[in-house]
């Protein structure tokens, strides 16, 4: 029998399947995709692109790049939908894997090219975030393709023009879609590579002139645009103090301590962890040019989200290409592959006892039936098994090979059985319908709707309401002197806000939504 040889367009066709299947058959999900969902909403309905909209305010929690791609590619239908706020991040990753492919096979060759897209394409934050309406893939990609322009110049593959407009180009659109968190993780990167290279005089000859007025031209001119277009209403230096320098010193929703993603790590790198310490110490023995660049890529990546307060799992997403690399370069020679095998093999054991386990231990009542939970603990089984025989074998390709698809299958059974019947207690739609219905006679006199500590749940309301806009209070007084007015006004609250109200509203619905217990109040 023929043995079969994975290419790059079989993983292409499988990032595909693992990005986009199903991901028109569920709502956009609060925190954060409604958000983005909102503002690109705003964009197709007002025509308002300067600047991002949300909940019919002006937004300076992020740049437009992202609201610019879900608006563009839901302009053909007119509306925003589940697939088309989701298909710019599917998109971007799609492209990731393919760049990831072609620098797995600069710095190991032809074969290693496809199975570090495999595993990138599988690995589970990879898959979470490939998925889903919010701005990290994005950011992947591009940062992404600034390194690879840069790890060309360094290899000689392209000349320091060239290389570097690249490069400053890519930063500039990662600029805009994250702030200047894009153009700094790719010239850190750089710069840390060539002190560890001892070689940071190269850097004269990387677009030193030509590329930073391209950067500064591409991210200058939204700047312009934002300002002008904005009306007085957006201030760049203010986002910036806000978002930026305030997250950084102080935090503002995710405070973590300094050592967080050493431990949120294991779990998001889900089903490579065990494999990744026995690829970084390959590469440390190694010290090649190709390990010098991937190890300072990722450390530099996770020391820097590390420092600020404000961390999230999902802000070291673009160090990920660079662990799937390391763990194709395991491939490369017989001690490397005795050292990655033993530890996969204890993470194929583990897979079967969490397979059998999960039918067990996962509630099977509501919204999670008994075959929802079976089938993918079933696919996950069968996974572990091949992955062990291909281990005891001394198969490591082969448990990689077994471990990806086995993987990519419970990936594909969890978007197609799992996540639509999470949908009923994850969006906001009933609710945000329940809402426009509710207060549309109190809108028509003129009445505001307000929202009182309920997280990013405003933007979701707005989204799935069709555009009824909340306003969001901060203070409890201002909640007590709207629902203390003679008209008849409504309110949707945190229902631990309600102990602390002089008068007790009437209830007219509650819900569990984004973390918070929510309830929709009118004074009378």
């Amino acid at each position: 029998m023929r043995r079969f040889m994975l290419r790059t367009r079989h993983v292409l066709a499988l990032a595909a399947l693992l990005f986009l299947w199903n991901a028109w058959a569920y709502d956009l999900w609060a925190p954060d995709e409604p958000y983005f969902g909102e503002g690109a909403r705003e964009m197709v309905v007002d025509g308002q692109w300067a600047v991002p909209h949300v909940n019919g305010a002006v937004t300076t929690d992020k740049p437009p790049l992202f609201f610019w791609l879900i608006a563009i590619a839901s302009l053909p239908f007119h509306r925003v939908t589940s697939l088309t706020a989701r298909l710019p991040s599917a998109l971007a990753m799609i492209a990731a894997a393919a760049l990831t492919m072609r620098l797995a096979r600069r710095f190991a060759g032809e074969r290693a090219g496809p199975v570090a897209g495999l595993v990138f394409v599988t690995t589970y934050l990879v898959w979470d975030k490939g998925r889903s309406a919010q701005i990290d893939a994005l950011l992947c990609v591009l940062v992404l393709a600034a390194v690879s322009a840069f790890e060309a110049y360094r290899a000689g593959d392209l000349g320091g023009r060239r290389a570097g407009l690249l490069f400053w180009a890519s930063a500039a659109l990662a600029t805009l879609a994250k702030g200047p968190v894009g153009f700094l993780l790719p010239l850190g990167i750089a710069l840390v590579t060539l002190a560890l290279d001892r070689n940071l005089r190269s850097w004269r000859a990387f677009a030193p002139a030509s590329g930073p007025v391209l950067f500064l031209g591409l991210v200058g001119a939204w700047m312009a645009l934002a300002t002008i277009g904005g009306h007085g209403t957006y201030s760049v230096w203010g986002a910036f103090e806000k978002h930026v320098l305030e997250r950084a010193v102080h935090g503002m929703h995710h405070k973590q301590p300094f050592w967080y993603y050493a431990k949120v790590l294991p779990v998001q790198l889900v089903p490579w962890t065990m494999m990744l310490p026995a690829a970084i110490l390959a590469a440390w023995r190694r010290r090649d040019p190709g390990d010098r660049f991937l190890l300072a890529w990722a450390a530099f990546v996770v020391v820097f989200f590390s420092v600020p307060v404000e961390k999230r799992d999902l802000y070291v997403l673009p160090a990920y290409p660079a662990f799937a690399i390391l763990v194709a370069r395991t491939l490369e020679a017989p001690l490397l592959r005795r050292l990655a095998t033993a530890p996969h093999a204890v993470w194929a054991a583990a897979m079967i006892l969490v397979g059998l386990a999960a039918p067990v231990i996962v509630p099977r009542e509501g919204y999670l039936t008994t075959i929802r939970a079976v089938i993918p603990s079933i696919a996950v089984v069968l996974t572990g098994a091949t992955a062990l025989w291909a281990c005891w074998k001394g198969r490591l390709e082969g448990a990689i090979k077994a471990t990806a698809l086995g993987t990519a299958t419970a990936y594909v059974l969890t978007a197609t059985l799992v996540f639509p019947a999470l949908n009923g207690i994850k969006s906001a739609r009933t609710f945000a319908g329940h809402l426009a219905a509710a207060t549309a006679e109190s809108r028509a006199a003129g009445h505001d709707v307000v929202a009182y500590d309920v997280g990013n749940l405003p933007e979701a309301l707005a989204f799935y309401s069709g555009g009824v806009y909340t306003r969001v209070l901060a203070e409890p007084g201002a909640l007590a002197a709207h629902l203390g007015q003679p008209a008849r006004v409504f309110a949707v609250v945190n229902e631990e806000a309600l102990e602390g109200l002089p008068a007790m509203p009437v209830v007219l619905e509650r819900t569990e939504l984004a973390g918070h217990h929510v309830a929709l109040v009118a004074n009378r």
